[in-house]
């Protein structure tokens, strides 16, 4: 067998080799991933009432928007919510204030540990159809 014949059959179990080496090196990767716990998570809602347009207002036609901040804790409860700006000023912070203590959300994780977050702000707004 000549040399050129040897590095030419040789070339071809290689390429063979490789094609089937690449697959089970994607999915030795793809399974390592995946029974890793996932090391950080951001804070996710899962659940929570929308704000209810006060009836007086939506029959007037008058539109806002609230901006509230609040805190969410490990356990995934909103708490300390205040209104930071509304417009117009105080029409539609109660409607805010209560959707969001409604809230509830899948707490954050970060390097492995759960952490409540501070100071979210979020804007409301309310508008007719």
């Amino acid at each position: 067998m000549s040399v050129g014949l040897f590095k030419d059959r040789l070339a071809v179990h290689i390429r063979r080799l490789a094609k089937l080496s690449l697959p089970l090196c994607v999915l030795g990767l793809l399974n390592a991933c995946a029974v890793q716990p996932p090391d950080s998570r951001p804070l996710q809602l899962v659940s929570g009432s929308a704000p209810i347009y006060p009836s007086e207002l939506k029959s007037r036609g008058t539109e806002g928007e609230v901006t509230v901040q609040y805190d969410v804790t490990a356990q995934g409860e909103v708490i300390n919510v205040r209104v930071i700006a509304s417009d117009p000023p105080g029409l539609f912070d109660d409607a805010a204030l209560v959707a969001v203590r409604t809230w509830v959300f899948r707490p954050q994780i970060r390097a492995g540990r759960v952490e409540p977050v501070i100071d979210i702000t979020s804007k409301l707004a309310f508008q007719t159809p």
